[in-house]
């Protein structure tokens, strides 16, 4: 379909675009406190912006689809299985390609492969940890608005219900609020919110073991947190970026953490998938 080829053209432009900021930096082995900070907010705006376009573009196509199959229900021509089985299998292939073509332009762009230190096979790795993670980011937004369309009666109230979605990944996956600022019932979304597993691989998969130096100046957030009272030289501390991204989560993101957020989104996917097969066969809002 047109919107498809429409999400695939964004992505490509989006990748380009978002890692343009890399360019004067991407072959630095040292960074200003400002240039890492800079990189950790692109790669959050990377996922949200290509989240926001998956869920957006899906709704109004959703709701075409939505309305046929229920007059072809009614008519007893067609179930909520054939349906929820074709709506997956439509989005699988735009969703794995516009993953793949975002990565193919973003990754070399940013400087991935311009990390001292790391061997190949962990570069490698961390692409494809990347891939991966971005991947789930576009499949969640996607099906969730395939669900929210399926939930209720009208495209305004999907509207919203993607609204409140993309709100909560906004300010609770990690970046605007960081993970260590949550406590209390915040700790709650935060580990609700699908956005917070998708930044930590991420962020992980780049900057983990990542030896290239930034200078941390007095005054900073991290100062104590990375023991420059003990490690300044002349008001000026020099750590690897792998502690800097460390201490600017609260100790709260940790390469360890890849593996299991991958098999949590992966459940969060499958919860969404199983609850659209259940709103098809459950609610009939329109014999239009």
């Amino acid at each position: 379909p047109a919107y498809n080829l429409t999400r695939i053209t964004l992505s490509v432009a989006m990748g380009f675009i978002m890692a343009s900021s890399f360019i004067p930096i991407r072959a630095k082995d040292t960074f200003s406190e400002t240039e890492m900070t800079s990189m950790l907010s692109t790669i959050f705006l990377s996922f949200i912006i290509i989240g926001v376009l998956s869920i957006t573009s899906v709704l109004p196509v959703m709701n075409n689809i939505r309305n046929m199959y229920y007059r072809h229900k009614t008519a007893g021509m067609l179930d909520g299985r054939s349906v929820g089985r074709a709506l997956a299998a439509a989005e699988w292939r735009f969703i794995v390609i516009s993953s793949f073509l975002f990565c193919l332009v973003y990754l070399p762009i940013i400087g991935i492969a311009n990390q001292p230190d790391k061997s190949d096979d962990e570069r490698i790795r961390g692409i494809f940890a990347f891939w991966g993670f971005f991947t789930f980011n576009i499949a969640i937004y996607s099906y969730s608005g395939q669900l929210f369309m399926c939930l209720v009666r009208g495209s305004g109230t999907a509207m919203i219900l993607a609204s409140v979605f993309l709100g909560m990944n906004n300010f609770f996956s990690g970046l605007i609020v960081r993970p260590q600022q949550m406590t209390g019932l915040w700790v709650f979304t935060y580990w609700i919110t699908h956005g917070h597993y998708v930044y930590e691989g991420l962020t992980m998969s780049m900057f983990a073991g990542d030896v290239r130096e930034v200078i941390v100046n007095e005054g900073s957030d991290y100062w104590s947190a990375l023991d420059c009272d003990v490690n300044a030289i002349d008001g000026d501390c020099v750590v690897t970026a792998n502690d800097y991204v460390t201490a600017f989560f609260g100790d709260k993101y940790s390469k360890d953490h890849i593996g299991r957020n991958l098999l949590i989104l992966g459940f969060i996917l499958v919860v969404i998938r199983a609850s659209t097969f259940l709103a098809l066969r459950l609610f009939i809002y329109s014999g239009k």
